[in-house]
This record gives C-alpha cells, sequence and structure tokens, in this order.
C-alpha cells in the first residue's frame, strides 16, 4: 500500500492550521531523498517504506528542531532573567539618581530663596539709598540757592560800601576843604 503526503503529515500528528506548511516540508524531503513518486488518479504517492523514512526523518528533525527551539528559548529565558536584573538595577540607579536630583533640585531651591531674599534685601537698602540721595539733592539745591542768594546780597552789601566809601570819601574832601579853607570862603561858602 501506499501513501499520500496528506496521509504522512497525518501519521506525524500535524494541526490543521500547520497542514500546508508540513506538506511542503514532506514535498521537500521526498526531493532531497530522490524517492520515486507514483501518480495514482490524480494524487501522488510514496511507498510504505519510503513513507516510513520520510516519518522517521522528519519525526528526528521535529526532535531537532524541539530541542533547538528548547535551547533557543532557554537562552531567551536566560537573556530576559538577564534583561529583568538589568532592569532592576537601572531602576535602583534611576530611583538613586532621581533622589539626588531632587535634592539637588532642593539645595538650588533654598540657594534661589536665600538670593532673592539678599536680592530683595539690597533692592530695599537701594530704595532707601535713593530717596536718602534724592533728600541730599534737594538739600543741595536748596543750599545753592541760598548761596547764590546770599551771594547776591553780599554783592549787594559789597556795592552799598563801595557807594558808602565813595559818599565818605567826598565828605572827607569837603570836610578837608573846608578846614583847609580861609575865612572868607567858609563865610562865602565858597569852597571850589
Amino acid at each position: 500500500m501506499s501513501k499520500t503526503v496528506r496521509k504522512i503529515a497525518e501519521v506525524l500528528g500535524v494541526s490543521a492550521d500547520d497542514l500546508v506548511k508540513e506538506k511542503q516540508r514532506i514535498r521537500d524531503e521526498i526531493k532531497r531523498q530522490k524517492i520515486e513518486t507514483k501518480k495514482i488518479g490524480n494524487k501522488f504517492v510514496v511507498s510504505d517504506d519510503d513513507a516510513a523514512k520520510i516519518i522517521d526523518i522528519l519525526k528526528r528533525k521535529n526532535v531537532e528542531d524541539n530541542s533547538k527551539k528548547t535551547e533557543e528559548n532557554n537562552e531567551y529565558l536566560q537573556m530576559i532573567a538577564k534583561l529583568k536584573e538589568e532592569n532592576s538595577r537601572l531602576k535602583a540607579d534611576n530611583e538613586e539618581k532621581t533622589e539626588r536630583l531632587i535634592r539637588s533640585n532642593s539645595k538650588k531651591d533654598e540657594e534661589i530663596r536665600r538670593l532673592n531674599s539678599k536680592i530683595e534685601k539690597y533692592a530695599d537698602d537701594f530704595k532707601e539709598l535713593n530717596d536718602k540721595q534724592l533728600q541730599l539733592n534737594n538739600q543741595q539745591q536748596q543750599l545753592q540757592a541760598r548761596i547764590l542768594e546770599q551771594t547776591k546780597q553780599l554783592k549787594d552789601t559789597q556795592q552799598k560800601l563801595l557807594d558808602s566809601a565813595e559818599k565818605s570819601s567826598e565828605l572827607q574832601d569837603k570836610v578837608d576843604k573846608i578846614e583847609s579853607a580861609s575865612l572868607w570862603q567858609r563865610i562865602t561858602r565858597k569852597f571850589d
């Protein structure tokens, strides 16, 4: 009796979802082994011995594939474990760095508050100093106005003194003329 590719796949216990893929593997194995096929109706068949050989080889390949997959899965599981460990370490590092950053930011915020307080104090001192400067400027302007007024008064007083000295000099000249005048000049009051 002979078997079709589909029967061989069923013997291998392939699910309906993987049937097309498995049938192609069986055809590839028939070509690889150069097994002779016969056409019965519209189906190709192989002898039972050849079918048994194919089944044996494919089972061994499935076992090998499964062991390779198991090895790969084990490697993947080890990689996952390493990644989880690395992830835990990175998470711990991240938490530590976050805490340091929070502490650093807290210190910076405190320093900023302290500097802002100093700036406000300096601003208050500057405002007070500016107010005092304005007062001093006003006082200076008032003093300059007084000095100008007193200077004017002094000049006026000097002018009056000069005028007075001139009049005094004129009077002294008259007195001198009167004292040096003759009796006749004194009586007639002509002193020229």
